[in-house]
């Protein structure tokens, strides 16, 4: 048994990932990134599950809006994913031009499934999600000074109950 050989082709063949790195960020509407996040969620067999993701999700909006009273609008997400296979990774070492895409936008809130990656790589592998400030908060915010409280009303066409909301 050769322990060398055994260690070489453990750092250098892509193993499943049990563990993801999320970055939140959260920008104004000029797009400035005004606060960043960073979380680490568990997974099972590389996959993150759309319900544990929807959780996150909705977990540092509340957070966030209840540290600066903005509401913030799921704006994108991006997987940053390094599965090269041990057979690539000289040819990509030694590229002048990047060949191989890691940076993948996810569409919608599905799973996201993270390709096995090489040990030294599987650190860089993380899932971005952008937030956004929603326009009308942001003017009202800048603006607080000049605001009164103001009684809300609506009256449902299919029910008698009233609804009062209060807006800041």
């Amino acid at each position: 048994m050769d322990l060398d050989l055994e260690l070489d082709n453990y750092l250098l063949h892509p193993q499943p990932q049990h563990s993801l790195k999320m970055v939140h960020a959260f920008m104004c509407a000029d797009r400035v990134i005004e606060h960043v996040c960073t979380e680490t969620v568990s997974m099972e067999d590389g996959v993150l599950r759309q319900e544990q993701l929807i959780w996150c999700i909705k977990r540092q909006q509340q957070q966030q809006r209840s540290l600066s009273n903005l509401h913030f609008k799921l704006r994108s997400m991006f997987l940053y994913n390094m599965d090269l296979a041990p057979e690539e990774l000289r040819d990509w070492l030694h590229a002048k031009e990047p060949q191989h895409e890691f940076l993948a936008p996810i569409s919608a809130v599905e799973d996201v499934t993270v390709q096995p990656t090489i040990p030294m790589f599987a650190s860089m592998n993380a899932l971005y999600i952008m937030y956004e400030a929603s326009p009308s908060q942001q003017s009202q915010q800048s603006h607080s000074h000049n605001q009164s409280k103001k009684r809300i009303v609506i009256h449902s066409h299919h029910s008698k109950k009233h609804k009062s909301t209060r807006r800041a």
